[in-house]
């Protein structure tokens, strides 16, 4: 097998790995429910879906900064263990401190969480550098594609996993057997990226911390197609404030048995992998604003139907739009992210991504508060809103 068809089935794995972790531990379902039994507080349980999601931001502009010049692979291959790490510590304490200390459980959590997150802000950076320098630009779209659809179908089945474990298995020990098998798929994850080839890419090297930041400032104030493109992905996140909610709208209000849980996640992955037949075909001929165009649709009816589904089998639908429009946007924004960054300052226009869209990532946390004080309904008209308003502002993309 040559070295350039070894590199693409291996970033394929990698990412046929983390999507069925992630299934195991989604933070739109499984996490809230588990969280559920350790505070009753939406806002808390909105902050931790954010740690999930946008702790990675952190870390972003440092590690850009820091990994100019430097061989990249070895602090990727660092991240990736530290992450594998943590899911170990957070199976382990659930199984160690439950059911009896929940609030020194949901201390621990946080904090693994957080770290798992946090060495994610640290990965990304040499994580698109070598994807980038190992796929060819024109074929992006499928690989991207490859990655969610293969992943996607194993999702599916961890979504199978977790319903056949909550149900047979009473709170906590059930959680705890699905975060050993989230632990098993991360550490696949960083086995398989871990082998893929580092590359040989000059890039410019800034002499000090506030040159760099100077210099990605500059960039944005310069490329209109990049300050443009942060500002709708940013816009689009408005979608965030209602996902991790959804399920326990459906614990608490249509009174869904949590051993349902695993069917949501299950939808939510065979959304994934239809619209991938879509959007990896689409990526490569129609351009990425088409798809980043058609997924902020899909955002807007997310919370939309959510208003007026209380049935169960309706909130199939909204779970099977969730996954079509979370993995196409990550296809969309990714591409046109690449496409327009010059390849020497690529480290640079990807920090700018990750820390311009940090606020959007803790949107569940503002979420959480106002299904507290208001209601879920409440929550899902405003969600709504925001996403069509995001819908409007992405045609301004070139």
């Amino acid at each position: 097998m040559n070295r350039k068809k070894r590199n693409y089935l291996l970033g394929v794995s990698h990412g046929v790995f983390y999507f069925a972790s992630n299934g195991f531990v989604d933070y739109t379902t499984v996490l809230p429910a588990f969280l559920k039994h350790l505070v009753n507080s939406n806002a808390l349980i909105g902050f931790t879906a954010a740690i999930s999601r946008g702790g990675a931001v952190f870390f972003q502009l440092l590690s850009a900064f820091y990994l100019q010049g430097r061989k990249k692979k070895p602090y990727l291959v660092a991240s990736l263990w530290v992450r594998f790490i943590s899911w170990f510590m957070i199976a382990l304490t659930s199984y160690i401190l439950l059911p009896n200390h929940p609030i020194a459980e949901l201390v621990c959590f946080i904090f693994f969480l957080s770290l798992f997150s946090f060495a994610g802000g640290i990965a990304t950076i040499p994580f698109y550098d070598i994807i980038s320098y190992n796929i060819p630009a024109d074929l992006l779209g499928r690989f991207w594609a490859a990655r969610q659809f293969i992943g996607g179908i194993l999702a599916v089945l961890s979504g199978i996993v977790v319903k056949f474990i909550l149900k047979q298995y009473p709170y906590p020990l059930g959680f705890t057997i699905l975060f050993v098998f989230a632990t098993i798929g991360f550490g696949l994850t960083s086995l398989s990226l871990g082998l893929m080839d580092e590359g040989q890419e000059k890039q410019k090297k800034n002499r000090s911390f506030s040159e760099f930041i100077n210099d990605a400032l500059s960039i944005l104030r310069s490329d209109f197609s990049l300050k443009r493109m942060v500002l709708s992905e940013f816009f689009s996140h408005a979608v965030y404030m209602c996902l991790p909610f959804i399920s326990l709208y459906a614990l608490k209000v249509a009174h869904i048995s949590q051993s349902k849980i695993g069917y949501f996640v299950s939808i939510q992955m065979i959304g994934s992998i239809l619209s991938n037949l879509f959007w990896g075909y689409f990526a490569d001929r129609k351009g990425p604003k088409f798809i980043i165009l058609t997924t902020n649709t899909l955002a807007f009816f997310v919370p939309f139907l959510s208003i007026f589904f209380s049935n169960f089998y309706l909130l199939l639908i909204v779970y099977f739009l969730m996954g079509a429009y979370l993995h196409g946007s990550y296809i969309g924004y990714t591409n046109y992210l690449l496409k327009i960054a010059p390849q020497q300052k690529r480290p640079t226009y990807v920090s700018i991504r990750g820390t311009f869209n940090a606020l959007s990532y803790f949107l569940p946390a503002l979420g959480g508060f106002i299904a507290d004080e208001f209601s879920f309904y409440v929550l899902f008209v405003i969600s709504a809103l925001l996403s069509f308003l995001a819908l409007v502002y992405s045609l301004t993309l070139k």
